[in-house]
């Protein structure tokens, strides 16, 4: 079953989903090449300061991630799990992780899991290919798929997460003034496709 609502800034939303939470964030340490003083680093970091405890799983090692974790690997998954029932996270966000791997209906399985067993919200986002700005501007050539959004829905809703009610959101980012040109040039398009999932 598929709720939509309207429209949302991800990083907003994640962090007033976040509030007082315990919170697994998986691909939390962002990009690489992501200056930790840049407008997105500083408005992802209120996340973390919003949750009452925060865990991070990334595959860069580096100090902030908890656990450092390849899920572009088979043997990743278990650990993904073993991860999720020690924490047990009362939230667990994936925003902008699954284009990037190999076992993205795993690692939703073992979400869903995480929604069945320790009650945890879920909340992920994935690129909209649908907007021809962020196409043109090649945010995409990293991706391993492409997500137009019947595509983003039906991607989400046949793993194990589509037991559960799906919010889908559309989702855009505020932390930079030229956003909105984006999204005015792209015809209203978001940036993103947002799924929040709990039972």
């Amino acid at each position: 079953m598929k709720t939509e609502i309207p429209a949302i800034d991800r990083l907003v939303y994640a962090r007033t989903l976040s509030a007082g939470k315990k919170v697994l964030d998986i691909g939390g340490q962002k990009m690489p090449n992501c200056a930790v003083t840049s407008p997105f680093a500083v408005e992802y970091g209120k996340i973390q300061l919003a949750a009452s405890a925060y865990r991070i799983v990334d595959y860069q090692d580096k100090p902030e991630v908890d656990y450092v974790l390849d899920l572009n690997k088979a043997e990743s998954i278990a650990r993904l799990a073993g991860i999720i029932a020690e924490f047990k996270p009362e939230v667990i966000l994936c925003m902008e992780v699954l284009e990037h791997i190999n076992y993205h209906f795993e690692v939703m399985n073992v979400l869903a899991d995480a929604i069945t067993k320790i009650n945890s919200v879920v909340f992920i986002t994935i690129p909209n290919n649908g907007n021809w700005v962020f196409n043109a501007l090649g945010w995409n050539q990293d991706h391993s798929i492409a997500f137009f959004k019947n595509i983003a829905l039906r991607f989400v809703s046949r793993s194990d997460l589509g037991k559960y009610p799906v919010e889908m959101h559309a989702c855009m980012q505020k932390y930079r003034w030229y956003w909105w040109i984006v999204y005015l040039l792209s015809f209203g398009q978001p940036l993103s496709w947002g799924f929040t999932i709990r039972k």
